[in-house]
This record gives structure tokens, C-alpha cells and sequence, in this order.
């Protein structure tokens, strides 16, 4: 009778494992977002980022000797713009949203609020860029850094919340 029952509990548990294995391997990975303002990661393609954020966008040479992606898109229930900085080789290496204000204490609010929750995260900003009518923080991570910025003139107050691939970080040494 003990053999009856460990014989029907190990075929019931290699059902329960072919079951589970089988069910994983129709999910997909979830993807680790990178920043607050997009689902992409540092794995993302061009494709991906068209899937998630559609086929109406501006390019521009990007820094990295790829292309830049622009888009519309809305943050902290503010229009801005979002941009996807590619290499030559198609990979991504930074995403920022930048944001026009009107009023420099627009400006002083919003930046006031991602400051606060990226320093709740991180910590304090390793770099204080803080000058006359400039101001902003860079925070050194392994995963890549963060760089909270603003430019303040008569003309023009706007912001730029960028995130880093570790490639082309910096260390605070450096």
C-alpha cells in the first residue's frame, strides 16, 4: 500500500512539474523598465520602442552615432518630449524627457518634485550643477546614471531628466 502511494504522489508531482514547466515557458520575460517615464530597458531595439510608443516620431543624429527618436509624452501631467538615443549599432544608450516650462517656478516645482523622488531611491546627487539660472544633479550608479537638469533664461526655462546606459556613465572619480 506504501508503494501505491509514493508511486501516485511522484507521478502527481512530475505532472505538477510538467504543468509549471509548460505554463512558464509561454510567459514572457517582464522587462525591467529603466526609468519612470517609459517601460523600455537598455535591451530595448527600435522595434520595441515603435511598439510602445508608435510610428509617429522625429529623429535627429544622436550623440552616439545613431539616431534620436522624439515623441510627445506627457509626465508628471506635463507635455514634454521623450527621446530615445540609439549608437551605431542600434542600441540604446539614453533616455530623457525634457520639458518646456513657462514660468520658473513651473520649473522650480516640477524639478523640485523628481529631485525629491529620485533622491527618496538613490540618495543624494553625487554632482550639484547648481549656478545661476542652471541647476541639477547627476546621480553615479552601476546601472547607469541619472542627470537631472535645468537651463533658466528670459527666453527659455526647461528641464531634462535623463537616464544613462552604463556604457557611457561615469564614475563620480572621473
Amino acid at each position: 500500500m506504501a508503494r501505491k502511494k509514493s508511486k501516485y504522489f511522484l507521478s502527481v508531482l512530475t505532472a505538477l512539474f510538467f504543468l509549471c514547466a509548460l505554463t512558464a515557458c509561454g510567459q514572457q520575460k517582464e522587462s525591467r523598465s529603466v526609468c519612470p517615464f517609459t517601460g523600455l530597458d537598455w535591451n530595448s531595439t527600435i522595434a520595441d520602442m515603435t511598439a510602445a510608443e508608435g510610428e509617429d516620431y522625429s529623429t535627429y543624429d544622436s550623440l552616439y552615432g545613431g539616431l534620436c527618436y522624439t515623441y510627445p509624452k506627457e509626465y508628471e501631467g506635463r507635455p514634454g518630449t521623450i527621446k530615445y538615443m540609439f549608437d551605431g549599432e542600434d542600441r540604446l544608450m539614453s533616455i530623457a524627457w525634457a520639458y518646456s516650462a513657462e514660468t520658473a517656478e513651473d520649473l522650480e516645482t516640477l524639478y523640485d518634485t523628481i529631485s525629491a523622488s529620485i533622491v527618496e531611491k538613490y540618495g543624494e546627487s553625487g554632482y550639484d550643477a547648481g549656478g545661476v539660472g542652471n541647476y541639477g544633479g547627476v546621480w553615479y550608479r552601476e546601472e547607469g546614471d541619472i542627470i537631472l537638469s535645468t537651463m533658466m533664461t528670459a527666453e527659455t526655462k526647461a528641464l531634462q531628466y535623463a537616464y544613462l546606459h552604463p556604457l557611457v556613465s561615469h564614475t563620480a572619480e572621473e
